[in-house]
C-alpha cells in the first residue's frame, strides 16, 4: 500500500477495528497490488466525515489522484476537511472540469464532463442524470445500498436519540411515518429496543409488518393525527418534501408532547409545523452525530461506489444510467458479511422482514 493510503489506514485504525471496515480494507489491499486507477484524476463528492477517509484510502491505494470539492451545501466535517492535505488529497475548486472519473453524490456534478464517466451514490441524484452525455453507474440501485439505508440509518436514529438523552426506550410508543427502506430499518431497531411501534403509510403495508406492530392508513388524517399525539416520538421517513402538509393538523400536532423527528433530506412535515417543533430543526436527526452513519454500515456502500470507478474503465459503456455489475456487488457482500460485524444484523433483519432484507445476503 502506498504511503498516502497507509497514512489513512494508520489514522483510522485508532477509531475502528478491522471488523468495522473489512470491505474497504480488502479493496485497498487488492488494489495496492493491481493499481487499476494509476494516474487517473478522480473527483469524489461523498459527504465528508471521518469514515469517508476509508473510501479515499482505497482510491489512493489504486493509484488514483483524489480530489474533493469544497461545497457549502453538502454535509461536511470541517475538521476532516482540514486534514485532507496530510493524506495527499487535493481540494477542487468548483470551476475545475478536468477529471477522468467523477464519484458523484446527489448529482451535484452532473454538469461536468468526465472523460470516462460518473458513478452516482444516492437516489436523490438520479433525476439529474436523465440524459447524461457519458456513462453513469447508479450505486444506489444495487443491493449493497440497502445495508446503509435499512440498517445504517435505523441504527443512527437511535444513536441520535441517545445523544439527546433518550436512552430508556422500552415500552415507549413510536410512530414511523413511511415504510420504505429506511422505515423498515427504524422498525427493526425499535423492536430490538422493545418499543411499542405503529407504522403509517399511504399504501397498505399491513401485510409487511409483524403482528405486534399496528398499521395506520396515512391517508386517514384523523387517525394519523391521533397517532402522532399519542406517540412518545414520531419519525418521518417518507423521502418526500412536505409529504405530510395536507394531512397534519397543527392544532393537534404542535401542542402535543410527542417528540418529532425527520430522517429525510427534505422537510417532510411542511411549513405549517415550525422548525423549532422538530428535532434538529427538521434536518435529518442523525446529522447531529459526529458520524451520521456508522462505519460498519456505510463502508460497503463506499467500496461499491469506488468499484464503479473500475467499471467505468470498460470501453463502450452506454451513455445512460446503468446499475452496478451483480458480480461486483456479490464479491463485496461476501467480504462484508463474512469478515465484518454486520452479518448478524443482516440475518436477524431477514427473519423480521424478508421483502427488503433478502436482497442483502450474498447468494
Amino acid at each position: 500500500m502506498n504511503t498516502q493510503a497507509q497514512k489513512i489506514r494508520d489514522y483510522l485504525s485508532s477509531y475502528y477495528t478491522p471488523e468495522e471496515w473489512p470491505t474497504l480494507l480488502w479493496q485497498a489491499e487488492e488494489w495496492s497490488q493491481s493499481r487499476p486507477l494509476e494516474g487517473l484524476r478522480v473527483l469524489d463528492g461523498t459527504p465528508l466525515f471521518r469514515n469517508t477517509l476509508g473510501k479515499f484510502m482505497a482510491l489512493l491505494a489504486a493509484g488514483a489522484e483524489v480530489w474533493v470539492p469544497e461545497r457549502p451545501g453538502m454535509p461536511c466535517d470541517a475538521a476532516i476537511m482540514q486534514l485532507l492535505p496530510e493524506f495527499g488529497i487535493q481540494k477542487a475548486p468548483r470551476s475545475l472540469d478536468d477529471f477522468d472519473i467523477i464519484l458523484d453524490c446527489s448529482g451535484q456534478f452532473c454538469e461536468l464532463h468526465p472523460r470516462l464517466g460518473s458513478a452516482e451514490l444516492t437516489r436523490s441524484g438520479v433525476h439529474r442524470y436523465l440524459h447524461p452525455h457519458h456513462p453513469v453507474i447508479l450505486a444506489d440501485s444495487g443491493r449493497i445500498k440497502l445495508i446503509e439505508t435499512v440498517l445504517g440509518t435505523g441504527e443512527s436514529f437511535f444513536r441520535a436519540l441517545g445523544q439527546l438523552g433518550h436512552t430508556e426506550l422500552e415500552g415507549k410508543p413510536l410512530l414511523i411515518i413511511g415504510f420504505g427502506k429506511v422505515g423498515r430499518g427504524v422498525l427493526y431497531y425499535a423492536l430490538k429496543n422493545k418499543m411499542r411501534v405503529s407504522v403509517a403509510d399511504i399504501e397498505d403495508k399491513s401485510g409487511d409488518i409483524p403482528g405486534n406492530v399496528h398499521f395506520i392508513d396515512a391517508n386517514d388524517d384523523v387517525a394519523l393525527n391521533a397517532a402522532i399525539a399519542a406517540s412518545w416520538c414520531t419519525v418521518t421517513v417518507t423521502g418526500h418534501v412536505a409529504a405530510l402538509r395536507r394531512v397534519l393538523r397543527p392544532s393537534i400536532v404542535v401542542p402535543s408532547p410527542a417528540l418529532l423527528a425527520n430522517l429525510g433530506v427534505e422537510d417532510e412535515y411542511g411549513s405549517l409545523i415550525p422548525e423549532a417543533r422538530v428535532l434538529n430543526h427538521k434536518k435529518p436527526l442523525n446529522f447531529i452525530l459526529e458520524e451520521p452513519t456508522s462505519m460498519r454500515f456505510i463502508e460497503t456502500t463506499m467500496a461499491l461506489h469506488n468499484a464503479c470507478a473500475l467499471e467505468l474503465l470498460t470501453a463502450d459503456l452506454p451513455h445512460r444510467c446503468i446499475p452496478p455489475a451483480p458480480d461486483v456487488e456479490e464479491r463485496l457482500l461476501q467480504v462484508a458479511c463474512t469478515r465484518g460485524l454486520i452479518g448478524e444484523d443482516v440475518r436477524l433483519l431477514r427473519e423480521q422482514n424478508g421483502s427488503v432484507s433478502d436482497l442483502l445476503m450474498p447468494k
